[in-house]
């Protein structure tokens, strides 16, 4: 999750994502692969993008919404 968001929040431009996440780019590129082997080629693209980048917003902020009683 941590490293598709960073992807979007970087417009997808993958040196700076990997600076932004402390890695190498050839590491980025292996997590990059494992993602679209998840969620097929065409998460970075278009309406799945959206649907991808909305999700993760989503569920981070829920996240961040949670509190213990």
């Amino acid at each position: 999750m941590r490293t598709a968001l960073a992807c979007f929040t970087c417009d997808g431009n993958l040196s700076r994502t990997a600076s932004s996440l402390y890695v190498h780019v050839n590491t980025l590129f292996q997590r990059m692969d494992r993602i679209s082997a998840l969620l097929g080629p065409r998460w970075r693209h278009g309406d799945h993008a959206l649907q991808v980048r909305l999700t993760l917003t989503m569920r981070r902020t829920a996240g961040q919404g949670r509190f213990r009683v």
